[in-house]
């Protein structure tokens, strides 16, 4: 029953309202900005789930189905050291600690003497990130991930808690979380003895439904030194280390495997040194792939991850840097460091997508969330609460054409230089662009996570104009929701491609975003050939 009462006035509805329809809209745009946001800092795998009962002061967390609660947890660090004891244990920390031995311990006692707060700080503050703090916040973070996606393995934790397999364990934790970001389901195949050789991970995609199976191993010390990574005594054990790693892993004779390897140079700080590392551990791979046998075969396929975390070799190194890349065995498909046509590229990305997705994956799992609810860090106040900025679809006041103050409908908002934003907002019918500046909180934040941080749904970093799958990756976004009308529109205006008319909807989607990419790349590359042409060309005279 829809009656209403004599002389009582409807309620605005979507379909009566315009107004109430275009503000629903903006608020769920805001929603998918804020989403975007939280990605950038969390992810793909599951978000954290977190909600406060502001009456009795507790913050209440969800790992999974577990609901945890507690004071004091202004930020998303307050919790993982929390979760991280519980997780490892609160006897055995006690029993633990009076001994000595295991590293965990150190670095928390680092930690506190380093941060302790004195009275009358606030209870958030910003302090310069030392070794000692990321090895246990990155612990934590590790175990928290893979138990809120699947569960933490007894012997993983077994292995944690042993002080001489803690440093191997700790790094395979680093693996599996990135596995857990990355949305994959993970299990943990080394639970069980037997005669068969099990990797660390089994990890099922859930995007292309493959599993994969993951080794990881982490290089105990160096005997060389490391502080100069080009000297040939330094090369040599790297070398020998990489090929080493390749043949064990190799004679398990995995599925679809996927090697993860750990330098823990400590002196690791320079990208120029990375490189330099990385150019000597690749020329061992490729070694390996040309000429290297396991029971006279030679070695199968592979995904091969080299990392280094600095901070795991020295604990006291300012900062918390890591570096990594990615290299293949005998994938010749795979559209990196080989000559390919775009097609032939583009197709090498789509069929690969999963292992630069886990790539993506380990960065973001690198950093730690500062905030529960994925808005910025830099938005937070002393408090730890965010502080809320103007978002698109808001009522502001700001100055009319005439300069009068009137309340408008923010219509669009661009960040605009280093600190301050355009917004294009409407009153009454009229339209108008207003500068406003920015605190120094909202210009970081824009410039790391971009204009999302306003509640734009459609806000991007700038594309590389160097890389045709960053295109890509955005054209295939931008036609995600093509029509079938749409896309038959597109092959009929496009006859050369009518082959490609009776695909699905879903593949023909990814039809149109590849030939997209491939004009715009083509013609890239030669207004890019033709500029350099111009720019060398002699000059020419005329007497």
């Amino acid at each position: 029953m829809n009656a209403t009462k004599p002389g009582a006035r409807r309620a605005p509805t979507p379909e009566r309202d315009p107004a109430v329809l275009a503000r629903a809209r903006a608020i769920l745009r805001q929603h998918q900005a804020a989403e975007n946001v939280r990605q950038q800092q969390q992810g793909h795998g599951n978000p954290i789930v977190s909600w406060m009962d502001e009456a009795n002061g507790f913050r209440f967390v969800a790992v999974k189905q577990t609901v945890y609660w507690g004071r004091n947890w202004f930020i998303f660090p307050n919790f993982l050291d929390y979760f991280m004891k519980k997780t490892l244990d609160h006897e055995w920390g006690e029993r633990e600690r009076s001994k000595g031995q295991h590293p965990l311990f150190r670095w928390l006692q680092k930690t506190q003497a380093y941060s302790n707060q004195k009275p009358g700080e606030p209870k958030v503050k910003t302090i310069v990130m030392m070794g000692f703090i990321a090895c246990w916040l990155h612990l934590a973070y590790t175990l928290y991930l893979i138990a809120h996606h699947d569960e933490i393995p007894e012997p993983l934790l077994k292995r944690l808690r042993d002080p001489v397999s803690f440093m191997p364990a700790y790094y395979e934790a680093i693996v599996g979380a990135a596995l857990a970001v990355a949305g994959m389901e993970i299990s943990c195949a080394e639970t069980k003895a037997g005669s068969m050789p099990t990797p660390e991970f089994r990890a099922k995609s859930k995007a292309s439904g493959k599993t994969y199976e993951i080794e990881a191993k982490r290089k105990n010390g160096w005997k060389a030194p490391t502080g100069d990574v080009t000297n040939a005594e330094f090369l040599r054990e790297l070398e020998v280390y990489v090929r080493n790693q390749i043949y064990n892993a190799s004679k398990k004779k995995l599925t679809n495997p996927v090697y993860w390897f750990e330098l823990s140079i400590p002196t690791m700080m320079a990208e120029a040194d990375w490189r330099a590392v990385a150019e000597k551990a690749e020329a061992a791979i490729r070694d390996a792939e040309n000429s290297m046998t396991v029971d006279g075969q030679p070695i199968a396929p592979a995904y091969v991850v080299i990392t280094n975390h600095t901070f795991l070799a020295d604990e006291d190194v300012t900062g918390h840097p890591c570096f990594g890349f990615l290299q293949t065995i005998k994938i010749d498909d795979y559209p990196f460091g080989r000559p390919l046509e775009i097609e032939a590229a583009l197709e090498g990305y789509d069929k690969h997508r999963d292992i630069f997705w886990l790539m993506e994956a380990w960065k973001k799992a690198s950093t730690v969330p500062t905030t529960f609810d994925g808005s910025p860090p830099e938005l937070l106040d002393s408090d730890g609460k965010p502080q809320r900025t103007v978002k698109l679809g808001d009522m502001i006041e700001v100055p009319d054409i005439d300069g009068k103050t009137v309340r408008a409908t923010v219509e669009e908002i661009s960040s605009w230089g280093e600190d301050k934003a355009m917004l294009a907002v409407g009153a009454n019918g009229r339209h108008w662009l207003v500068e406003m500046p920015l605190t120094a909180g909202e210009a970081q934040a824009a410039r790391r996570y971009t204009d999302a941080v306003f509640g734009k749904d459609n806000a991007s970093h700038g594309l590389r104009d160097d890389d045709p799958f960053d295109l890509y990756d955005w054209l295939l976004q931008a036609h995600a929701n093509m029509t079938q009308q749409q896309v038959d529109k597109f092959f009929e205006k496009n006859p050369t491609l009518g082959h490609y008319q009776g695909l699905p909807l879903k593949e023909a989607r990814v039809r149109v975003a590849r030939e997209y990419t491939k004009w715009t790349w083509v013609r890239s590359q030669q207004d890019k050939a033709a500029k350099s042409q111009q720019a060398t060309a002699p000059n020419e005279t005329v007497s």
